[in-house]
C-alpha cells in the first residue's frame, strides 16, 4: 500500500513541470488562454462547483483552509517524530515526506490552476469591454472626484446609521449576497456588450466565520479558487463590505486582476437597485481616485472634495480608525505575501495594482461625458 502511495506521490510530482510550461506559454498567449480556458473550461468547471457551494451557506473556503492548517502541522509533527525514531532511516524518511509534501503542492497548484488561476494570463478587460484608460490630466482627475464627492453624499443622505452616526448596514448575509448576485445581472443589461458575469449572478457570497481574523491581515474578500467562493469580511466598516462583495464576483466570472476587479465592482455597485450598493460603490471609488488625486495634488484633493458630507467623512473616519485598531506586524507581514503573490501571477506592480482602477474609472468618465 505505501509503494502505490508513493508512486502516486511520484506521478503528481511529475505534474509540476507540467504546469510549469503551461503557464509559461499561458505568459506568451492570452489569445489561446482567452479562447481555450477563459470562455470555454474555466465556466464550466467554475459552474458545477458552484451549484454545488452556492447551496452551503456557511463557506466551505474557511473550512478547508483551517484542515489544511491543521493537517500541516499533524505533517510537521509526524515528519519530526519519524526522523527521532527512525535514526538509521533518516535519508529514506525525509525522502519520502519530502515526495508527500511534493505531490500536495502539485494538488495545491493543479486546482489553483484550473480554478482561475489561469485567468490572470486572459486578455484585459479593457480589450473586452472598449474602454480605453491612458493618462490623464489633473483636472480630468479633479472632476472625477468632485462628481464621486456629489454622489456619494447625495446617496449617503437618509442612509441607517449607528449610535456613533457611521453608515448601518441592515441586510442580513443571505440578502447581501442576493444584492451582490442580482447587480451583475442588472449590469450584463446596462452594457449589452458585457455579457461576462453569468457566474457572478450564480454564485453566493458567502460571509467568513472568523472575519476579524481577516481584518488583522488586513483582508476584506478573498475568491477561493479551490472551492470557487467569494467569501468577505464582515466584521469591517459596513460601507465595505457590498463593494467587497461585489469585487469577489468579479474574480469569480474570472477577472483575476485586482484593479479589473476593483472597477467591475464599482460598475455593479452603480447600477444596484439597492441603495447602500450605490453609495459602497461611490465612496469606496472616491477613495482611489482621491488618494490617487491627492498624491498629485493635494490642494486640487482638498477642493474637489470640500463638499463632501458629514456623514460620508464620518464613515471614512471610522473605516480608517477601525483599520488603525486592527493594523499589525502580522497584517504587514499578510500584504507582503500578497504583493508577492500578485507579481508571481503577471501584476508586476503588486499591491500598487490596486491604484490602476482610477485608470479605468477616468476612462469610464471619459465615455460617460463624451470626452473619450
Amino acid at each position: 500500500m505505501k509503494k502505490k502511495i508513493n508512486i502516486l506521490c511520484a506521478v503528481l510530482c511529475g505534474l509540476l513541470p507540467l504546469w510549469a510550461l503551461l503557464v509559461w506559454l499561458a505568459r506568451r498567449d492570452p489569445d489561446g488562454v482567452e479562447r481555450v480556458y477563459s470562455q470555454v473550461f474555466y465556466p464550466r468547471w467554475a459552474g458545477a462547483f458552484i451549484a454545488v457551494t452556492s447551496a452551503v451557506p456557511v463557506s466551505l473556503a474557511e473550512l478547508l483552509v483551517i484542515a489544511a492548517s491543521l493537517l500541516a502541522v499533524f505533517w510537521l509533527v509526524s515528519f519530526l517524530k519519524s526522523l527521532w525514531q527512525g535514526r538509521g532511516e533518516r535519508r529514506r524518511i525525509a525522502g519520502n515526506y519530502l515526495l508527500w509534501g511534493g505531490a500536495a503542492c502539485s494538488v495545491v497548484l493543479t486546482f489553483f490552476l484550473l480554478g482561475g488561476g489561469f485567468n490572470y494570463y486572459r486578455h484585459a478587460f479593457t480589450q473586452m469591454s472598449g474602454l480605453s484608460p491612458r493618462a490623464s490630466e489633473v483636472e480630468q482627475l479633479a472632476a472625477l472626484c468632485r462628481e464621486l464627492a456629489e454622489e456619494a453624499s447625495a446617496l449617503r443622505e437618509g442612509l441607517p446609521e449607528d449610535e456613533n452616526g457611521v453608515s448601518l448596514l441592515t441586510q442580513g448575509n443571505r440578502e447581501l449576497a442576493a444584492s451582490a448576485a442580482e447587480n451583475y445581472r442588472l449590469l450584463m443589461e446596462a452594457e449589452p456588450g458585457w455579457d461576462f458575469f453569468d457566474l457572478s449572478t450564480r454564485c453566493r457570497v458567502k460571509p467568513v466565520f472568523f472575519s476579524e481574523a481577516m481584518s488583522y491581515m488586513e483582508i476584506v474578500g478573498v475568491f477561493f479558487p479551490y472551492t470557487v467562493e467569494a467569501n468577505i469580511n464582515t466584521h469591517t466598516t459596513d460601507f465595505d463590505i457590498p463593494f467587497a462583495a461585489c469585487h469577489e464576483l468579479a474574480h469569480i466570472s474570472g477577472f483575476m486582476r485586482e484593479d479589473e476587479a476593483n472597477f467591475l465592482a464599482y460598475a455593479a455597485c452603480r447600477v444596484s437597485e439597492d441603495r447602500f450598493f450605490r453609495y459602497s460603490g461611490a465612496a469606496t471609488a472616491l477613495i482611489h481616485a482621491g488618494n490617487a488625486l491627492y498624491a498629485k495634488d493635494p490642494d486640487r484633493y482638498r477642493q474637489a472634495t470640500e463638499g463632501l458630507s458629514e456623514g460620508v467623512r464620518r464613515d471614512f473616519a471610522a473605516s480608517s480608525a477601525y483599520y488603525n485598531a486592527h493594523h499589525t506586524s502580522f497584517g504587514e507581514f499578510s500584504t507582503k505575501v500578497n504583493d508577492t503573490y500578485l507579481k508571481v501571477n503577471s501584476q508586476p506592480q503588486g499591491v500598487a495594482t490596486y491604484g490602476r482602477m482610477v485608470d479605468l474609472l477616468l476612462a469610464d468618465y471619459r465615455l460617460r461625458h463624451g470626452l473619450a
